[in-house]
């Protein structure tokens, strides 16, 4: 079978497919997976074959250039995640390949204008919590335009949605349509082992992330504690901030390493804490690990991943004061949360695997087409 995925090209809507395109592709079925940008060598780099269907797209630009205006004029919605951009070549492309499956994430509607046009089953993979037909229908707004320049007008409906969430942290709902519980299987990419990865058996250490998007954004603001007073703390602490995002970050303490890139999943195997900024990737990622998080839970669907960590138990929330030394003393040595950690991380290796999930689907596939 021929499976064709979308991939939005931002870390947090693509790498979260690509557990499940490795599932079908060493299933035996063909994978392509749509991307743009240098997100496509991303895609290709997890030895799956990539489509690039924006190779002039500068995502960091256009995406920060899109939250200035948002900030400024206080305007939210118009923005199809990079679907419009996308939209012209895949089309050519699913017209000449004829996949006999689309999986598209909830932001990645360029998915669902292609399965109606060529009447493609499709489904929809999660890619955190927060995920409602009221999301699909703004996004689709702003990708009006691409369904006028490709003449797509009939109504389509997906045959099932994959859920990635800890049962006793979903909160999905949809338009009925079926949804599939599946294990979320951490992807952050490659590395080779270093050194200084092996951890000082006689001092904890936390990872402090505000992911890839945010700092380019926002700035450093929200971790100026970690920039100017995590010394106060008997921690090692490893500050994650890509090389675009640094602009000011001079000094750092003794304690802070500053690093470029990790694969997040296999570091937190075994870390104390994680500090985040509240998307889904690194909450899922710290769920899976068995990791407490302390989380700002600021902007876009973080409120609400923030919110379902405090109330399983497994987390803590920074509040509107931020990080401080007692905070994090008293996130370090709270016993509960790694406790209920545990028992998140333990619930989610029942559900069933991509590879599993993969087969399901194939089996389900005839009556999807009928």
């Amino acid at each position: 079978m021929r499976i064709l995925f979308i991939g939005p090209p931002l870390y947090g809507l693509l790498f979260p497919l690509i557990s499940l395109a490795q599932a079908f592709r060493t299933n035996g079925h063909e994978v392509v997976v749509a991307s743009a940008g240098h997100f496509a060598n991303k895609t290709s780099q997890a030895g799956l074959t990539a489509f690039d269907a924006a190779p002039s797209l500068n995502i960091e630009l256009q995406y920060c250039e899109r939250e200035k205006y948002r900030k400024k004029y206080n305007k939210t919605g118009n923005f199809s995640f990079f679907s419009d951009e996308m939209a012209d070549k895949l089309v050519e492309h699913t017209e000449k390949w004829q996949p006999d499956l689309i999986i598209y994430p909830p932001l990645g509607v360029v998915g669902a204008m292609l399965a109606a046009k060529f009447s493609i089953p499709s489904i929809v993979h999660t890619v955190g919590f927060a995920h409602t037909p009221k999301h699909f229908e703004i996004v689709k707004h702003s990708f009006r335009d691409a369904y006028i320049r490709h003449n797509v007008k009939k109504n389509h409906h997906d045959k099932a949605w994959i859920d990635i969430a800890p049962p006793s942290m979903s909160i999905l709902y949809n338009s009925g349509e079926p949804i599939l519980p599946m294990r979320y299987i951490p992807y952050n990419g490659g590395a080779v082992h270093e050194k200084w990865w092996e951890r000082k058996s006689n001092r904890k250490r936390l990872l402090v992330s505000l992911g890839t998007v945010k700092p380019l954004v926002d700035g450093l603001n929200m971790i100026s504690w970690v920039i100017t007073n995590a010394s106060e703390v008997d921690a090692e602490i490893i500050l994650h901030i890509p090389s675009n995002a640094r602009s000011g970050l001079n000094h750092l303490p003794n304690n802070v390493r500053l690093v470029e890139w990790i694969p997040t999943g296999v570091f937190l195997n075994g870390a104390d804490g994680f500090i985040h900024h509240g998307g889904a990737g690194n909450t899922l990622t710290a769920l899976n690990n068995a990791i407490p998080q302390l989380i700002f839970g600021e902007g876009a669907d973080r409120p609400v991943n923030a919110k379902l960590v405090a109330e399983r138990g497994c987390g803590l929330l920074t509040g509107a004061r931020g990080l401080s030394t007692d905070l994090v003393n008293t996130f370090l040595n709270n016993t509960s949360i790694k406790k209920v950690a545990k028992q998140v991380s333990f619930e989610m290796a029942l559900q069933p695997s991509p590879s599993d999930v993969a087969k399901e689907i194939i089996l389900k596939l005839p009556s999807f087409i009928k």
